[in-house]
């Protein structure tokens, strides 16, 4: 039951908001900074009241090139067990700002994922790195006017910045390439100068200019906050909202920022009651209404699947109607390719190496001789229910290479794990993501937590198998907010997806039936 990718998209947004704001003690000349380090910053990373980790960035000027270098340092926690996350990111950029290559290593399980990119003639080349496995592709960067749009990142971003000024009622649009957010394109931050505020941090009365950013891609909008003092254009603080959940970033000397870390209980304080106990096992047909809490405003966009339709729409709630697949019809039906271009749930990527050999002997062994589709979905996801033997919460989010290595995870390894060794054997695959009912977890009763699944395309239907929860045949007691082939791009993916709703969703069973009864709380 993942949560902290939701902080991992928080991390990537202060690398793209927050790193405009970046400086140093010293005015620096935004066209000509001088040789060596000219900036290194600590800050306190703050969440739900506590310390949970801190950041670090640096640049230094190499003759004409300028290196950046950020580093995000996370403890968060879920059900009282300490998980740690680290994303580190480098650039090598132009002195005019143009971006020229970088590395993104993302430290969320037992290995490294290790991604370079390097900007040629209009794209961009992205090589990921995981147990001495490539895999690469080459994205073209958007045009206007005729011409590849200037791809510029941290350096780009902060000179660009500080060219404008920081006057109040200034206001501009920067185009940047955030691998974290988008492999496949850019993103736009759309920014506005305000006037001076003073806050508190750690007993001391802080003023600092107001700038407000907004984030702006195909999934969605982040809107962040940056304070900072216009005469050395040094970040002061940066707040970034997504949905209920806010982080600050706080600047503090070294000694500082790398201590006193209190991880933020993220599962535990995001669950959602229900009145009374469901009958998950039983249950052949479940209907729930949903609607933002305490007056948030969203749209919940619910996807219909083999077993979930939307029946209603109230405003800003939502009635959405849960039925078991009947197993013994879909094993009857007619196999159907998938509509439309299919290869993405097919295909290999970084979260899913198909070509992986100790992936491909894996799904070897749990499938056997099963050629039957629905058979085959079966056998796997007993397969992989046994297989992970270490039910741990302390892993970030591990790729499927990691999982069959390390053998241990939560709900998510278990979803990749399922949907590699599928796609491996010919099943189109990918996950769910959204609330699933536990009569018990944590100390709490009768609770949807959020949660990760897997789905195959059999027989012209995606049908759910969930592995970290033991079945095949699904309880119509999980709730899909979001779907993803798990591409590159599919943990910002989801994050956006799911930003709303975390902390601020209300969830009524309004009927649960078990065949020939019908239980209505």
């Amino acid at each position: 039951m993942n949560m902290h990718r939701l902080a991992l998209l928080v991390a990537s947004v202060f690398l793209v908001s927050g790193s405009a704001a970046a400086g140093s003690a010293q005015i620096i000349d935004p066209k000509n900074p001088p040789q060596g380090l000219f900036s290194d910053e600590w800050a306190d990373v703050m969440m739900m009241g506590g310390k949970v980790g801190y950041g670090h960035s640096t640049m230094t000027r190499q003759g004409d090139r300028i290196l950046t270098a950020t580093r995000m340092k996370l403890k968060l926690a879920r059900a009282n067990v300490s998980v740690s996350i680290e994303v580190n990111q480098s650039t090598v950029e132009t002195l005019a700002g143009d971006a020229l290559e970088f590395e993104t290593v993302m430290v969320m399980a037992d290995t490294p994922v290790r991604s370079r990119g390097v900007f040629k003639d209009g794209a961009v080349t992205i090589t990921s790195t995981q147990f001495g496995m490539d895999s690469t592709k080459t994205y073209p960067l958007p045009e206007v006017d005729g011409k590849p749009v200037r791809p510029m990142m941290i350096w780009g971003l902060y000179r660009e910045t500080a060219e404008r000024g920081f006057a109040p009622g200034t206001s501009y649009t920067l185009t940047t390439y955030s691998p974290d957010i988008r492999l496949d394109g850019v993103v736009e931050i759309v920014t506005r100068v305000g006037g001076d505020e003073t806050f508190e941090h750690r007993g001391q009365k802080l003023t600092a200019r107001r700038i407000d950013a907004e984030v702006v891609t195909p999934m969605g909008r982040v809107t962040s906050v940056t304070w900072m003092d216009p005469a050395t254009a040094r970040m002061v603080k940066t707040q970034t909202n997504l949905g209920g959940i806010s982080m600050d970033m706080i600047a503090v000397p070294q000694a500082e920022a790398v201590k006193d870390f209190v991880p933020a209980e993220f599962f535990m304080t995001n669950t959602v009651p229900v009145a009374k106990r469901i009958p998950h096992k039983e249950a052949r047909q479940a209907t729930y209404r949903l609607s933002p809490k305490d007056g948030a405003a969203f749209t919940l966009d619910l996807p219909e699947t083999a077993m979930q339709k939307v029946e209603a729409r109230d405003g800003s709630a939502v009635t959405v109607r849960l039925v078991r697949v009947d197993h013994a019809a879909l094993r009857k039906a007619e196999a159907k390719p998938l509509p439309g271009d299919s290869g993405e749930f097919i295909e290999s990527n970084v979260l899913i190496n198909t070509a992986d050999p100790k992936l491909i002997d894996l799904a070897s062994q749990a499938a056997g001789d099963e050629t039957d589709p629905l058979a085959l979905a079966d056998r796997l996801r007993r397969f992989v229910s046994d297989y992970i033997d270490a039910k741990s919460l302390d892993v970030g989010f591990a790729t499927a290479s990691d999982v069959c290595r390390s053998k241990k995870g939560d709900c998510s390894e278990h979803a990749v794990l399922l949907a590699a060794l599928g796609r491996i054997r010919g099943l189109p695959s990918r996950v769910a993501v959204g609330l699933a009912y536990v009569p018990i977890f944590g100390g709490q009763q009768d609770i949807f937590g959020f949660h990760m699944w897997t789905q195959f395309w059999v027989n012209g239907a995606w049908v759910d198998f969930d592995a970290a929860l033991n079945e095949s045949d699904c309880s119509p007691t999980r709730i899909a907010f979001a779907l993803s082939s798990m591409r590159e791009t599919a943990l910002a993916e989801l994050s956006f997806k799911l930003m709303d709703v975390i902390g601020r969703i209300n969830l009524d069973v309004v009927s649960v039936e078990t065949g020939a009864t019908s239980a209505k709380p």
